[in-house]
């Protein structure tokens, strides 16, 4: 009785074991059988870029011809006339493994450097990676990822990984001309990212930027002194955000406005010939300096003047002109930034620029000089009780200094 029991136990195992070995040569066959399709697929797809590499006993392995004609005619990176992509499938694949990929070259002196073989496969086994998850066949996604690899000047990228960060960063101080330059640049190639931070892209544009502003020469010369003092490897490139930042600011300090002189100009020049008033921003006038104290120092005027605030960012303050024999009303004066990052102080009677020792006063005034126009005086506005008969002015055409009173 013993033996049987032993015999039954002994043949279930056999049976057992048979039952596996079909279940996994089911497995494989299954396996195998989906890589042939996939190989007959891309032999009927690629049609004469499809060369069979291994024979029956072996793995399949087949290469698939890359073509330059394929690909845009900008590509700036001439491609080797043969460059093939290598596919070899491993036993497990598609289910637990991607298939091994290469470059290969049937004959050509041309040949691809080693980083730029390894971008197109990195970009290539990326595909590969994302139809494991899912257990699909893979090379013709990756096939077709490659082609867009190479069309999009993938290799122009990878050929400037050949380059180090000091050699990117000088070529890129005389290709960027301005921040947004180097924006589009560091999209369209990322690899210069890093590069585009060093302080000789950025000391260059700050001085292409600055150089038409405001205040461009004592500007530099504190940049320079600074960095001399703190040198630091992003320098440049924080002081011109800083510096752009500052532009956009609004007020000027107690101090600030105090160390400035100023181009006085009245809005027009009495009286008026003929009927027509003319802008007197084209006389020179007297300098200007507000002083700590309150006093406004202003050179051949019969009288003192006082200004006054109560903030230490100043936007407005109020002026005030005394004589001897009286005292004229309070005047609400305006700050104002200019374009070229200068500064105005404006009230309905005059203006006041901030003078560059680097330009002329008339330089000061340009972008209102070059716009002068004739305004005709509405009929609304009375003159009558005016010594002088006006009906036209000279006036910036701008639409504060044309809403100037009459």
């Amino acid at each position: 009785m013993a033996w049987r029991v032993d015999t039954c136990r002994s043949h279930d195992i056999v049976i057992e074991g048979r039952l596996y070995a079909v279940l996994r040569m089911s497995e494989e066959e299954e396996t195998s059988i989906i890589q042939q399709e996939e190989m007959e697929s891309m032999a009927a797809i690629f049609a004469d870029d499809f060369t069979l590499l291994s024979s029956q006993e072996q793995p399949i392995s087949y290469s698939i011809y890359l073509r330059n004609d394929e690909f845009n005619n900008d590509i700036s990176l001439k491609l080797p006339e043969d460059l093939r992509l290598t596919v070899s499938y491993p036993s497990t694949y598609p289910d637990n493994d991607i298939p091994t990929f290469d470059i290969l070259y049937d004959k050509t002196i041309i040949t691809l450097h080693e980083i730029q073989v390894r971008a197109i496969l990195k970009t290539i086994t990326t595909v590969a990676q994302e139809n494991l998850e899912i257990g699909m066949p893979c090379v013709y996604s990756c096939v077709q990822a490659a082609k867009e690899f190479l069309s999009n000047g993938g290799l122009d990228q990878a050929g400037l990984a050949l380059l180090s960060d000091d050699n990117l960063a000088c070529i890129l101080s005389y290709l960027a001309t301005s921040k947004e330059d180097i924006d589009e640049i560091c999209t369209a190639l990322p690899i210069v990212e890093n590069a585009a931070k060093q302080n000789v892209v950025w000391k260059q544009l700050c001085q292409r930027r600055w150089k038409e502003k405001w205040g461009y020469k004592k500007r530099w010369e504190r940049a320079l002194e600074n960095f001399t003092l703190q040198p630091d490897e992003h320098y440049w490139m924080n002081i011109y955000n800083n510096e752009e930042e500052d532009a956009k600011r609004l007020y000027l300090t107690r101090d600030e406005l105090c160390r400035l002189t100023f181009d006085w100009r009245l809005w027009f020049t009495h009286p008026p010939r003929n009927g027509l008033l003319s802008t007197g921003l084209k006389r020179s006038s007297h300098c200007a300096v507000f002083c700590l104290d309150g006093n406004l120092r202003l050179s051949s005027v019969d009288g003192t003047w006082n200004w006054k605030t109560e903030n230490e960012n100043i936007t407005h303050f109020t002026l005030e002109f005394k004589r001897a024999t009286a005292t004229t009303p309070p005047v609400d004066i305006h700050v104002l930034r200019l374009q070229n990052w200068g500064w105005e102080i404006r009230s309905k009677h005059f203006a006041c620029r901030a003078i560059d020792e680097e330009s002329s006063l008339d330089e000061l005034w340009k972008d209102l000089l070059v716009n002068i126009i004739m305004q005709k005086k509405p009929e609304w506005v009375d003159t009558s009780r005016s010594r002088f008969e006006i009906h036209y002015r000279e006036v910036p055409n701008d639409e504060d200094c044309k809403a100037l009173e009459w």
